[in-house]
């Protein structure tokens, strides 16, 4: 049986590998005149189906599928995929189980602002206290970029997030990225203890 890397999953699927993005670009997040640039992070193991058929889990509580301007927020929320997601994340309670960071995937994604128009939820739940206000109101951002001239974007996006009510569908991802790769853990053998030649005998 021949064992397939992620990245050729992820190249057969049509949605290759790509550097991770560590500092984009962003502006105000409603500005761009035909899309929406946005992130989410998941394990892995559902890199190969997502980039095949779409975002399609949704959270069991909202019903809806959450997405970020952030690269490096949606690695953090990748810490709860491996438990299937922030719902049942937190339904274990104080047996969570968090994915490692380098067995955690950000899927990047352009959606059509008239797409999107549609299904995002307009009140901008799941953005709480601060972040609240960050989303929706240009002026804070503005205001923010003036005092901090020289601090990317995606610092002032922390935390924040969108909603869709709907399924994403997968010809509007656009790659997946590693924050971590696998490539930096240490090889197995320095891992294992070695073994004493005289357990051989």
């Amino acid at each position: 049986m021949t064992i397939k890397t992620l990245r050729q999953i992820r190249e057969e699927a049509g949605s290759p590998s790509i550097p991770f993005e560590h500092n984009p670009k962003i502006g105000w997040w409603a500005d761009h005149p035909s899309h929406l640039t946005v992130y989410h992070g998941t394990h892995d193991d559902n890199v190969h189906n997502i980039v095949k058929n779409g975002l399609t889990h949704k959270d069991p509580r909202t019903g809806m599928i959450s997405v970020t301007h952030d690269p490096h927020t949606a690695h953090g929320y990748a810490s709860m995929s491996k438990s299937g997601g922030e719902y049942h994340f937190r339904k274990v309670g104080g047996n969570p189980v968090s994915t490692p960071h380098e067995h955690r995937s950000v899927v990047k994604i352009q959606i059509p602002k008239d797409w999107a128009a549609k299904h995002i939820d307009p009140h901008l739940h799941g953005n709480i206290g601060q972040a609240a206000n960050k989303m929706k109101d240009k002026a804070a951002y503005e205001t923010w970029k003036k005092k901090n001239p020289d601090k990317p974007d995606h610092e002032y996006y922390q935390t924040t997030e969108l909603r869709m009510n709907k399924e994403i569908p997968p010809h509007f991802i656009k790659g997946v990225m590693k924050k971590i790769p696998k490539e930096t853990q240490k090889p197995i053998e320095t891992r294992v203890k070695k073994k004493d030649p005289r357990d051989l005998t």
